[in-house]
């Protein structure tokens, strides 16, 4: 499988997947992972052989931090994933809208999970979000019900998921 994205990761989307047993997942989907020194001080030791940890020095520091009062851990990890015009793995609410309005490519842990099920790593994303719910990772009720919702459509109908209706299948009119 060719694996040309590199991406940089926050320290909750790590510990969610090692929770899960799936961090060894990130090296079969990404080239490289990076993390900001911050993120590893606050995960402890990371045992990934795609694993990159890098130094941050960026002028974004102050502004990320001070101006709009992110973590340590948000704030390298976003500056980081500008500096290197990578994906930023991350789920904090406010730190996704800070990346968001500087224009970088973000996803958050179920995103890894759902591009997991579809590279045929793991079977079911919506399962793994179920469990990550039930060892107290917060995950909304809505999501949970869409999820479910993806997953239902995607069984009627495996060429289509957003269409329940197949015409190559004779059981779906």
């Amino acid at each position: 499988m060719n694996r040309p994205e590199s991406i940089v990761i926050d320290t909750s989307s790590l510990i969610a997947l090692e929770r899960i047993n799936l961090l060894d997942i990130l090296c079969r989907m990404y080239r490289e992972v990076l993390i900001p020194e911050s993120v590893l001080q606050e995960c402890g030791e990371v045992s990934l052989p795609c694993l990159s940890i890098t130094r941050i020095k960026s002028n974004l520091m102050k502004l990320l931090i001070t101006d709009l009062n992110l973590g340590k851990g948000e704030a390298e990890v976003i500056a980081l994933a500008d500096q290197k015009r990578l994906t930023v793995v991350i789920d904090d609410s406010k730190a996704r809208r800070v990346a968001e309005n500087m224009g970088l490519k973000l996803t958050g842990t179920i995103g890894v999970l759902l591009r997991a099920e579809k590279e045929g790593l793991i079977a079911s994303a919506y399962d793994k979000v179920k469990e990550l719910k039930e060892k107290g990772f917060y995950v909304s009720e809505k999501l949970l019900e869409d999820l479910a919702g993806f997953k239902y459509r995607k069984q009627r109908n495996p060429t289509n998921p957003t269409n329940p209706t197949n015409s190559i299948n004779p059981f779906f009119s």
